[in-house]
């Protein structure tokens, strides 16, 4: 009854977000509420689901079915989100962690310090100037800006996509394998003979994993907070269409239906890192 209560928590807290613009409306310089605007269009969006479908919205002067778009949609806002995260997790373990040692690895991630200084967004429009210039160059096209076509492919949006949670989790990792290292049983563990290998994966990870558990979820909030960006500006066909219509106006089902659609979509992404890296012990740590 817990997990339900929570759906229906975030389901109303969605309809209320997505709700804010018909509520508020300005007359002769002041500001009205209507929260029955919302009401109204919150029924008949339940209606439209009760009756088994999820309502239209508008692509330019073509009324398509939510129902019919939303699967396409989901699985390329899943493949953004999925991969992107998993870099992020793997980039951490293996360059915060595993191969921290490394003169190399330090030096990249001394460059990702500076890196991180620069906001996300910032890092997604000079990521698409150097696709611009490497065109110019080149004659090789890796980005679709035009707003009447779609992305040519997903690598490269998926690689804009994973720089943010990558710098974030990887920095998080490093700090606290540079504080494991210096504890005594640590240093007992060398003093014995045990191999590098073996005290990283039986006891550094074992440590460092709370942490990266911990941070999990505020990478994938990153993540998501970036595929909005990320979407749209390289035209990714995913749920953001349904709230970010490029020919169109904001319309309440399509935009519901979207952020739910991204909030479900987020905690499958962090279930099944979270059973990812539980296959990863089962296979090195606990083997």
């Amino acid at each position: 009854m817990s997990y339900v209560r929570q759906l229906i928590g975030m389901f109303l807290l969605v309809v209320a977000v997505c709700g804010a613009p018909f509520m508020l409306y300005t007359d002769k310089d002041e500001v009205h509420v209507s929260p029955e605007n919302v009401i109204v269009r919150t029924v008949y969006l339940l209606e439209q689901i009760a009756d088994g479908s999820l309502g239209t919205y508008w692509v330019g002067n073509t009324e398509r079915s939510i129902a019919q778009d939303i699967g396409p949609f989901a699985l390329s806002t899943f493949e953004l989100l999925f991969f992107s995260v998993l870099i992020a997790v793997a980039a951490s373990l293996l360059f915060g962690l595993f191969l921290q040692r490394f003169g190399a690895v330090r030096q990249l991630q001394r460059a990702l310090d500076v890196i991180a200084t620069v906001p996300d967004f910032v890092l997604i429009m000079l990521a698409i100037l150097a696709a611009i210039q490497f065109y110019k160059w080149t004659g090789i096209r890796i980005i679709t800006l035009s707003p009447f076509s779609d992305a040519d492919n997903n690598w490269f949006p998926l690689t804009i996509l994973a720089i943010g949670p990558t710098i974030f989790l990887m920095k998080g990792v490093s700090l606290k394998y540079a504080q494991i290292g210096g504890e005594d049983y640590i240093r007992t563990a060398l003093a014995k003979g045990m191999g590098i290998w073996h005290i990283l994966v039986h006891h550094v990870y074992k440590n460092v994993k709370p942490f990266l558990v911990a941070d999990l979820k505020k990478t994938i909030a990153i993540t998501v907070a970036n595929l909005f960006v990320v979407e749209y500006l390289l035209n990714v066909v995913g749920l953001t269409r349904f709230i970010f219509s490029k020919d169109g106006g904001f319309e309440f089902n399509a935009a519901v239906m979207g952020l739910m659609s991204i909030v479900l979509l987020s905690i499958l992404v962090y279930v099944l890192i979270r059973a990812i890296l539980y296959l990863f012990e089962r296979a090195f740590v606990y083997k």
